[in-house]
């Protein structure tokens, strides 16, 4: 029955059992549902779905509706999108610096009032805000996860899921479905990597948000993970050298390389000498299809995910052949569970199939069969909350 057909007796009888439906927490990444692995020992808001809290309570009554909860569904992209214009307009930056009337945050952020309050109603409604006053708002814990300067920020990762590039793309997800190929090409007719080279706007945003989402493991892996007897470690697509110059902080006999492309480790030698770090630790550029720096190990964070299989394989095998005797290689990626199970490495699946040319999240199996072909075996998987810590050694 659609609404617009309805009589004005049956729209009223479904409004009503919306409005009588027991209200759901949002979807998020903290939502217990959501998790990969229960894991309740690490840093708050350090992780999208682990926290030293423990898992979110699931909300008190029952369930909502089969109706309700598909409705709530497919509207959850207007709460996403209300989450990216907040992060682009840096509204919880605002709110925290002290401007918190509506007038005030309207006038900053160049908008209308009246609208405006309905948008900070909205956030509201959804846990981002709470209102505090008639016109007076203030950030809840996940309000300041938005923050630019929050331990563990979402702020770029919003303002990524929400640009025009990436949302296009997601409006190519049936012709991906069908075809197998990247909706992103389908609309902008190239791939994501070669736009985002040339559009320096979109590269950037890009970038920003996956430095947030490396940020974010970048604790569970030091909490979680023991890197004692490694004299040498590369970070396979190591950007600017965050997680190396956090491991070589823990662990002084160590040294280590960044390894990627030659235009980003310029900027990070910059930063790695900001960090006084630059006798002990290198930035390599190179291509690691072609060859990687040889080391005891060799650690990557969402690179694998961006490459089909035989691609995959081909990095691994450089790992593989560069390996002194006795190393290993550390991938940290969503493992995927077992379908029917919830687990937000699915969406991101999608992510990976609207966005690049045969890139997927994989389950534990698929990355034994990987690694296997690349003369590893798997030996360990370490959960890190959302994400895992998926150790290899020589097979």
């Amino acid at each position: 029955m659609g609404l617009v057909a309805a009589t004005a007796e049956e729209k009223s009888t479904v409004w009503s059992a919306i409005r009588r439906a027991p209200r759901r927490a949002p979807v998020s990444f903290r939502h217990p549902q959501l998790n990969l692995r229960d894991h309740s020992g690490n840093p708050a808001g350090m992780n999208p779905v682990a926290s030293a809290e423990g898992p979110a309570a699931r909300p008190a009554g029952p369930e909502a509706p089969p109706q309700i909860a598909l409705l709530q569904l497919i509207t959850a992209g207007f709460a996403a999108q209300a989450a990216h214009v907040a992060a682009r307009l840096g509204l919880a930056d605002r709110i925290a610096a002290g401007v918190r009337d509506t007038s005030a945050l309207a006038k900053a952020l160049g908008a209308d009032p009246a609208t405006f309050r309905r948008f900070l109603a909205t956030l509201a409604s959804l846990g981002v805000l709470r209102q505090s006053g008639e016109d007076h708002w203030e950030l809840t814990a996940m309000g300041e996860c938005l923050r630019g300067d929050a331990p563990g920020s979402w702020r770029d990762f919003a303002r990524w899921f929400g640009c025009d590039a990436h949302y296009a793309a997601f409006g190519a997800l049936e012709d991906s479905i069908r075809t197998g190929r990247s909706g992103f090409a389908k609309i902008f007719g190239e791939s994501s990597w070669s736009y985002m080279a040339r559009d320096r706007e979109t590269g950037l945003c890009f970038d920003r948000a996956m430095s947030s989402v490396a940020a974010s493991a970048h604790p569970l892996i030091l909490c979680q993970y023991d890197f004692a007897g490694i004299e040498t470690l590369v970070d396979i697509g190591g950007g600017q050298g965050e997680l190396l110059s956090a491991v070589l902080a823990r662990y002084p006999a160590m040294r280590g390389i960044v390894f990627d492309l030659p235009h980003v480790v310029e900027a990070a030698r910059t930063r790695i000498a900001a960090h006084g770090l630059a006798g002990r630790l290198e930035a390599v550029g190179g291509d690691f299809f072609a060859a990687v720096p040889p080391a005891d190990a060799y650690i990557m964070t969402n690179v694998l995910h961006d490459w089909n299989d035989a691609d995959s394989i081909a990095i691994l095998r450089n790992c593989r052949a560069a390996m002194r005797p006795g190393g290993r290689v550390l991938i940290s990626d969503f493992v995927l569970r077992p379908v029917n199970e919830p687990d937000i490495g699915r969406l991101f699946d999608l992510e990976m199939l609207v966005l690049t040319d045969g890139g997927k999240e994989r389950s534990e199996a698929e990355f034994a069969a990987i690694l296997a072909a690349s003369d590893l075996r798997l030996t360990r998987v370490v959960p890190l909350g959302g994400v895992c810590l998926i150790e290899a050694r020589p097979a």
